[in-house]
């Protein structure tokens, strides 16, 4: 009680620690309510499977491809290739590290040279990064679909006055083929540069394409490089001495292999690919595919250890 001179005692109001500034808190606290009913109430949205997304991008008649499945995986399974597209893709396989920062040297080193650097017939231009490309709709001949690349293109060649060019760096000696095999990615990258979605600006035309290969010849010392050692306590040493340190490289040469353009041979082969993925049923796998003969392998033994969890469930509940 507290007593205040010249007047009755008064009785202290006690005010509730949450109750103070009642009217804030109140709008605070109903706002809080409120958001969290909301948000209790919305349903979290489920990111549809690939099988979902697939079946939908069917149904819009329009298929999306990666340009760099065109290549190593539709050769080598058809079933593997039927199931990347089709919600049940194979694991990728790691990729070494040395030759993804050997691929990134090289592209630093050469972004900002001149074309003429990497073959003296290519047009005068400048080697530049390459960029993450998405196409409009394409049509197919043969089928109804239409289909859409997008992808990340290595390296864009800017020619002065020839358009531009679009190519692949490699880590190894061109072998017999790989303009093939390779050029159906680089088609797709073409055909993404200057026909992009939405309202990217086309980068057109694109008259040449090819590899730029650097096959390792072989390896010659550096000069060396003087560092200190770090110096001990006076007492018990002499000052600190430079100390030689070995340098290697791995000495190689640019190798420029020229990919033929022909849009209509590439169309017809991507509305094949478009055929084979858009089959009910899947295709028969390939005879030498590890991945199919290690799936039908292990399909047993998943079964069984299946059945053998339930059994211990009932088991269990029982």
């Amino acid at each position: 009680m507290v007593e205040v001179p010249g007047s009755s005692p008064v009785t202290p109001t006690l005010v509730h620690p949450e109750r103070k500034f009642a009217g804030t808190m109140t709008t605070q606290t109903a706002t809080h309510i409120t958001a969290n009913t909301a948000n209790t109430a919305k349903p979290k949205a489920v990111r549809p499977t690939a099988a979902q997304r697939r079946q939908a991008d069917i149904a819009e008649g329009i298929i999306k491809l990666s340009p760099s499945s065109l290549t190593f995986l539709h050769d080598e399974c058809p079933a593997c290739f039927w199931h990347h597209y089709n919600g049940r893709p194979r694991p990728a396989t790691a990729f070494p590290k040395v030759f993804g920062a050997l691929d990134n040297a090289q592209k630093d080193f050469f972004v900002g040279h001149s074309t003429k650097d990497i073959k003296k017939s290519l047009p005068a231009g400048v080697i530049e990064r390459g960029k993450r490309v998405r196409s409009e709709a394409i049509a197919l001949p043969g089928t109804s679909y239409r289909v859409q690349f997008a992808g990340e293109t290595d390296t864009i060649l800017n020619f002065s006055r020839a358009g531009y060019g679009v190519c692949d760096f490699k880590t190894s000696s061109p072998g017999e083929g790989a303009s093939e095999l390779y050029g159906r990615q680089l088609h797709a990258y073409a055909i993404a540069l200057e026909r992009p979605a939405g309202d990217a600006m086309p980068l057109a035309p694109v008259s040449r394409m090819g590899l730029i290969c650097f096959p390792p010849d072989d390896m010659i010392e550096l000069p060396t490089r003087a560092t200190k050692r770090a110096a001990k306590p006076a007492a018990k040493s002499r000052a600190a001495t430079p100390a030689a340190v070995k340098r290697y490289a791995y000495r190689t040469s640019a190798v420029w292999v020229e990919v033929e353009r022909n849009d209509e041979a590439f169309l017809n082969f991507v509305a094949n690919a478009v055929k084979l993925i858009t089959r009910p049923t899947m295709p028969r796998s390939a005879p030498k595919c590890g991945w199919c003969r290690w799936s039908r392998m292990t399909a047993p033994l998943l079964e069984q250890t299946s059945s053998d969890a339930l059994v211990h469930l009932s088991i269990d509940a029982a």
